[in-house]
């Protein structure tokens, strides 16, 4: 079970922004050092990551939030996150997923 490691107190759109900004440069990061570890093993190590990430946004759960309200914000999380997965797939040069 996946859980919750952080929350934002007093929630606003300025938080959110920098979070998500902050959020998605760890993660091409982490893309970047995982694509050390993995040179020569060809694409299939992303396509499994992508493929883990993306299943786990969209198994999350916000309590305390309407549910309208999460869903068009989970849906948001997972776009960006599948954007951010995208231009990572690019700089590396893999290609696109099938």
């Amino acid at each position: 079970m996946n859980e919750h490691i952080a929350s934002i107190p007093d929630f606003d759109e300025g938080k959110l922004a920098a979070a998500l900004v902050a959020v998605q440069s760890a993660l091409r990061v982490t893309i970047e050092e995982l694509a050390k570890l993995n040179e020569g093993k060809g694409q299939e190590w992303f396509d499994a990551l992508e493929e883990v990430v993306i299943r786990d946004a969209k198994g999350t759960v916000t309590e305390g939030i309407p549910i309208q309200t999460e869903a068009e914000a989970l849906k948001f999380g997972v776009d960006v996150l599948q954007a951010t997965l995208n231009a990572s797939r690019n700089q590396l040069g893999l290609a696109a997923k099938e």
